[in-house]
């Protein structure tokens, strides 16, 4: 009783203070911070987990944790187990990274990764693939309605379903080298961890595996498809609370450390500047170092250095004129022409980005845009069809489609990708 009450004040504090889904005013960008209230914001999983696990410690991790210093940093239970829980949308490792969190998981502790893209790395070394990843970031239209979320996901043994109407919870895992590879290799330089590559599974989105758990000598790695199942909008749902009780419930009950690292996005660890960056004590003397030369150079300059005549810079007539050019469209509501001319421009991309033939727009075109591309086909073929409707007048050429349109096209440059396994680049 006393947990559901405190859970219920959490879910009064969350309408409160920033995350109302009635409230125009509320930002509905992906964050995935313990911090933030806003609705994928992950502040009520966080501050529930100390309810969920009242005799352990709950402590976070700095942004720039490396896992290599996980058997320094992280303590180690020797009368009970220690829960490290990563979350984010995008993760990257280095080899030895991942060998440290599979020593972590075999001493006798619990690893729970929630992310939209992982890592081929974990990926082959657990024998498995995933698939539709990388669409929670996808903004919501008609194309794209949310609906599909509505009841998604269950648990094992429980009846229920669980969902929202909201970014997408649709990607699942397919074990057994689904993607045709053989990852026998992998699989036999990590035998040492006693891995084993026959995972249960715990959960389902449309009766596909969404929740994976491998033992892996005396404790688990568990990976979770859909991170968004710790947003704030989430758990707010009617009856999606004992979606996460479920899903804790299935851990040790002797769990005496929690550890929560949140990254976002995670590119893989470099070395250098970064490096020197990630520890406050160099992070400081660089920037101490930093301020020492630019005020020496500052001060030299003003007393050698004779002053310098402004030149105006040459102005970008091209630039201009397609400004001028699109804001005359837009001014004269000629929405249709506009949209004709923003698809041109995009086709003409294809062409000589990915030497495509666009003669011919059809599912062919879309599969081979989208594996030459790296895009989700949901996202090429939602596009194909913007490009289909424009170009036969099926929709009214408004301004709120002409906007939709522009946005879907913005996606499709800033999210490319490297394959389905790749690290995002924005």
């Amino acid at each position: 009783m006393k947990q559901a009450s405190y859970i219920s004040f959490l879910f009064i504090v969350l309408l409160l203070t920033g995350c109302n889904p009635f409230d125009k005013k509320t930002e509905w960008d992906v964050t995935l911070k313990s911090i933030d209230k806003k609705p994928y914001g992950t502040y009520l999983a966080y501050q529930s987990l100390k309810y969920y696990f009242p005799n352990a410690q709950v402590s976070t991790l700095s942004k720039w944790f490396s896992y290599n210093n996980i058997d320094r940093e992280v303590k180690y239970n020797y009368h009970g187990t220690t829960l490290l829980v990563l979350e984010g949308l995008t993760l990257n490792l280095t080899e030895t990274e991942w060998e440290h969190i599979l020593q972590f998981a075999h001493d006798g502790n619990e690893v729970v990764l929630f992310n939209a893209y992982m890592d081929h790395k974990i990926l082959n070394s657990l024998n498995c693939y995933k698939k539709r990843q990388g669409m929670e970031e996808y903004p919501l239209s008609r194309f794209n309605t949310g609906e599909k979320n509505i009841g998604a996901l269950s648990l094992k043994n429980i009846a229920d379903n669980f969902g929202y109407n909201g970014h997408s919870l649709q990607s699942y895992f397919e074990p057994d080298t689904a993607d045709g590879k053989d990852y026998s290799d992998t699989l036999s330089s990590l035998a040492h961890f006693g891995i084993d590559t026959e995972p249960d599974t715990l959960g389902y989105v449309r009766n596909k595996a969404d929740i994976i758990r491998y033992a892996v000598g005396e404790g688990h790695i568990t990976l979770h498809a859909a991170p968004l199942v710790l947003s704030n909008y989430f758990l707010l749902q009617p009856n999606n609370l004992h979606y996460l009780d479920g899903l804790w419930s299935t851990l040790p009950h002797d769990i005496n450390y929690v550890y929560w690292h949140e990254y976002y996005k995670r590119s893989m660890p470099e070395s250098g500047a970064n490096i020197l960056w990630r520890y406050p004590s160099t992070r400081y003397a660089v920037i101490l170092a930093i301020i020492a030369l630019l005020t020496y150079v500052l001060f030299e300059s003003k007393r050698r250095q004779r002053i310098v005549p402004v030149i105006a810079p040459l102005q970008n007539s091209s630039v201009s004129f397609v400004e001028t050019v699109g804001r005359l469209y837009y001014n004269k509501r000629d929405h249709n022409n506009l949209a004709d001319k923003m698809i041109s421009h995009f086709l003409e991309w294809v062409r000589t980005t990915y030497y495509m033939n666009t003669n011919q727009i059809n599912e062919t075109f879309v599969q081979q845009l989208a594996m030459k591309s790296g895009q989700p086909e949901d996202l090429v073929r939602t596009l194909v069809n913007m490009i289909h409707e424009t170009r036969l007048r099926t929709t009214t050429g408004d301004e709120a489609y002409l906007y939709e349109l522009y946005n879907t096209i913005q996606l499709f440059y800033k999210t490319k990708t490297d394959g389905p396994h790749g690290t995002e680049r924005n």
